[in-house]
């Protein structure tokens, strides 16, 4: 028998609290659905707001159940959009909902549980450079990442204009592509900042009086260390690293060189030369979340050495194995709320929300009501 960990309504008093005792709600009814049988329905006491056992599921208002997890695996390895689609016979757009519920499922896992981390390692710093729509509009990903651990604390995307040789044509038609971009354009600058305003929130939870970040030698991440304030360049130390270096393990570079060359490898919007890149920036960074998910707290932290192939990066970071297979084990069926997810990250809150532009794309990306619970 299903009972509801907590009422539903952002303003109820038995939101964020857990209630004391059962008592705080009584079942109210039933109604059919073809889909899951009958639905038992719920009002809380306090604020009167009814629901259902549904309201806590991640299939809340889907009219056709999914296997999530064959979703995620093909997802991580490669799979495109279309294949995944053609494998379980539904359309596109069913898939890419699926995702993004899975998107918002994986952003408040890892946001609870890097709230575990008690900072032990220095800081690295990178961006890789992929593009959506058409390569008139590529884009700067930035990643920051544990030394040790390569536990990939964020992702934050930023727009760029199209660099290089180009012809006659691709000048003229860069122009007038690049002048009907009406949307926000996302800088380095400004999504690197937000990452070391990550970084020194990690520092707080550190040991030590201050903490390392590696980077390479991009003159928008001297600008932002340049800027910070006297109190903050004490707490948080800058070493710039030459890019031109051989990208081995003994690199200072090597974590964020090794997510870069993971992602184009498992993550087909970002594998070279290929047709199946990102359309959408959101719909991106939504399928970047859930490969962090996978990266995090499912791959193991190393294959060759016997005692590092059985922990992931999250435990080689410092979080309990108990709280990642407690996450882990509802991640796939237990809605998590937006309300209730604390420390959010703005690039992550970015990607709950869709906040982040489409070059060409004249209208916001479509959050379902839900998503904002």
């Amino acid at each position: 028998m299903f009972h509801p960990p907590f009422c539903p309504n952002s303003e109820c008093r038995h939101h964020h609290l857990p209630p004391r005792s059962p008592a705080w709600y009584v079942r109210n009814g039933s109604y059919p659905s073809r889909l899951s049988g009958r639905i038992q329905r719920f009002q809380c006491l306090h604020c009167g707001s009814g629901f259902s056992s549904q309201t806590f599921s991640l299939d809340i208002f889907v009219k056709k159940k999914l296997p999530y997890r064959q979703i995620f695996s093909h997802l991580i390895t490669s799979s495109g959009i279309r294949d995944i689609a053609r494998l379980l016979k539904v359309s596109p757009n069913t898939i890419t909902n699926r995702i993004g519920r899975m998107a918002r499922q994986a952003v408040a896992v890892h946001s609870s549980l890097s709230a575990e981390i008690s900072l032990t390692e220095d800081l690295v710093a990178d961006g890789f450079e992929s593009f959506v729509c058409s390569q008139y509009f590529p884009n700067n990903i930035n990643l920051l990442a544990g030394k040790e651990s390569q536990f990939w604390f964020a992702s934050d995307y930023a727009h760029l204009r199209r660099k290089g040789r180009m012809t006659a044509y691709q000048k003229k038609k860069n122009r007038q592509v690049q002048a009907a971009f009406s949307g926000h354009r996302r800088s380095i600058y400004r999504s690197f900042q937000d990452l070391v305003r990550l970084g020194l929130e990690l520092q707080e939870t550190s040991r030590h009086s201050s903490v390392t970040l590696f980077t390479d030698e991009h003159p928008q991440y001297a600008r932002v260390m340049h800027d910070l304030t006297g109190d903050e360049r004490g707490r948080i130390q800058h070493l710039r690293i030459s890019s031109k270096l051989p990208r081995t393990v003994r690199n200072q570079l090597f974590s964020v060189n090794y997510l870069d060359r993971e992602i184009r490898k498992d993550n087909s919007d970002h594998t070279r030369e290929t047709v199946q890149f990102a359309r959408n920036a959101c719909n991106c960074m939504e399928r970047l979340a859930v490969y962090r998910l996978y990266h995090n707290y499912i791959k193991p932290y190393r294959i060759g050495k016997r005692e590092d192939s059985t922990i992931s990066h999250a435990e080689r970071a410092g979080i309990p194995a108990q709280r990642i297979a407690s996450e882990m084990r509802t991640v796939f069926t237990q809605r998590r709320f937006f309300s209730r997810t604390a420390r959010l990250s703005v690039s992550d809150r970015l990607i709950w929300l869709k906040g982040i532009s489409t070059p060409l794309k004249q209208a916001a990306d479509y959050l379902p009501a839900y998503a904002w619970a």
